[in-house]
């Protein structure tokens, strides 16, 4: 009777979290990142160079920017798609060194129709650019304007304190382990790996990975190594800084999911819609949520090691914490509600709640911005595994508890 309970609450938490009208901070994109892409190369006349092949792309405003480049990587073709369908801004870049015509201020106005303005001159090795007043020329090859530039909203005061009490809880984990939890570990490493595979796709993520001048491969291959690096620091972080072993909260489960759902909503995270843009972007998003929980984790040791001194006062100030990261945290309130959150339990539960966190925001994110069908689907799906697994949770903890509890309490 407690299991169908749960089991409605359950449901009815999920549905409440998506259907609550909440206005989000991010403009929806009603289109995928590859048909931007072919609308810009429908629309788009001739530019006087060949494309090459599809990149990457980034959400940016109301619209994407995408970026081919050929496989001698002698030029970067980049389009601004708007969603509104209004006119596609594009720009050209080529490598310094191509040569091309050395045009005088008249011939480069002649050729612009720009008869008034500034105009600004480059000098390169075999050729001369200008810049007349948001018009290019590449020698004699016009190359467009100024594309729309990608906002970060910034929060430094947040920033600080995350990466603080991810050391902090490095250190609490070190002075004082506990019994290491197996299942945190295979699941950092699994994740882990489920993204080596990814990487060739997972490179369209990374604009700057693609300079002209350059072979595509050489960046992809920049990126890969990159990414390899910190993906290597991550297991070795899982295996000197394990996560205690606990009994999961099966109760709670559920209500940090809706949590996190409202926190995706409120707060999205509009580069997750670049992941949905992916061939494999399910299970990209599923590896990146549950590394984010665990490192939510982390910093949520962190914090309750800091508070331990507080004595009775704890429960305010954790209060407090929820309070103000609703306020200043941003775009970093899912973690930021997250770490209070795990900080409130005890180390055995606090990573099974952060990551239930992060995972939600991932849905809330893709369902508060996503208007195309494919990322609407990999988010009801991944919604389902998170109550999948929390009502398996339910089930294991009503028969009995689980191993990794029974060492704890040796």
């Amino acid at each position: 009777m407690k299991l169908l309970l749960a089991g409605a609450g359950a449901v009815v938490l999920g549905a409440a979290a998506l259907t609550v009208p909440i206005p989000p901070r991010g403009q929806p994109a009603p289109e995928s990142p590859e048909s931007a892409a072919e609308r810009a190369e429908s629309t788009l006349p001739a530019l006087g160079v060949l494309w090459g092949k599809v990149r990457g792309w980034e959400r940016v405003g109301g619209g994407w920017t995408v970026f081919w480049q050929p496989a001698h990587g002698m030029w970067v073709v980049r389009a601004w798609v708007p969603d509104d369908g209004g006119e596609i801004r594009w720009r050209i870049e080529a490598a310094p060194w191509l040569p091309g015509a050395r045009l005088s201020e008249r011939a480069a106005r002649a050729l612009t129709g720009f008869d008034a303005g500034t105009a600004q001159e480059r000098e390169r090795l075999a050729r001369r650019d200008w810049l007349l007043d948001g018009s290019r020329l590449l020698g004699a090859l016009p190359a467009g304007g100024e594309l729309p530039v990608r906002q970060f909203r910034h929060r430094p005061i947040v920033e600080a304190v995350l990466m603080g009490l991810l050391l902090a809880g490095a250190a609490a984990r070190h002075l004082v382990p506990g019994s290491p939890s197996l299942l945190w570990r295979h699941v950092v490493v699994w994740s882990s790996a489920l993204l080596v595979p990814l990487l060739p796709w997972l490179s369209a993520l990374a604009p700057p990975s693609f300079q002209p001048g350059v072979r595509p491969w050489v960046g992809e291959l920049a990126f890969g190594t990159a990414v390899t690096i910190l993906l290597g620091a991550l297991l070795f972080a899982a295996h000197r800084f394990p996560a205690v072993a606990g009994t999961p909260p099966a109760a709670w489960l559920p209500a940090a999911l809706a949590i996190g759902v409202v926190a995706g909503r409120l707060e999205p995270g509009e580069w997750l819609l670049s992941v949905a843009g992916l061939t494999f972007g399910m299970p990209a998003l599923a590896a990146l949520a549950v590394l984010a929980g665990w490192l939510a984790g982390l910093a949520a040791d962190g914090l309750r090691e800091l508070l331990r001194f507080m004595g009775g006062a704890r429960g305010f100030v954790l209060a407090c914490l929820g309070i103000g990261a609703v306020v200043v945290a941003g775009p970093w309130l899912s973690v930021a509600f997250a770490v209070v959150a795990a900080a409130a339990s005890d180390r055995g539960r606090g990573t099974w709640l952060t990551t239930s966190v992060m995972w939600g925001w991932v849905v809330g994110s893709l369902w508060s911005l996503a208007e195309w069908e494919p990322p609407l689907q990999d988010a009801l799906v991944l919604l389902l595994l998170a109550f999948g697994v929390a009502t398996v949770t339910a089930l294991v903890s009503g028969v009995g508890r689980t191993p990794e509890a029974s060492v704890a309490d040796r």
